[in-house]
């Protein structure tokens, strides 16, 4: 598991650039606001080949995960 923080249009590109093209749609796919960390999952399957899994963490996630008080943990 990579986590690469994404502050602007240059690091996306840093970041498509070191995963390769091929995964060009799925980053951008999740990178859709700065900043955010982008979270990158590698697997080698026998059966479907290497691939990744991304997702991403939005600062707004961050803030609300500081105000733990919202939630109930039943």
């Amino acid at each position: 598991m990579r986590k690469t923080i994404i502050k602007n249009e240059e690091d996306l590109s840093k970041a498509i650039k070191f995963f390769g093209g091929k995964w060009k749609k799925e980053i951008r796919k999740e990178i859709n606001h700065f900043p955010a960390i982008l979270v990158s999952s590698y697997c080698d399957d026998i059966e479907f080949g290497e691939y990744y899994q991304f997702t991403s963490i939005s600062t707004l996630d961050m803030i609300k995960l500081n105000h733990h008080q919202d939630f109930c943990l039943n």
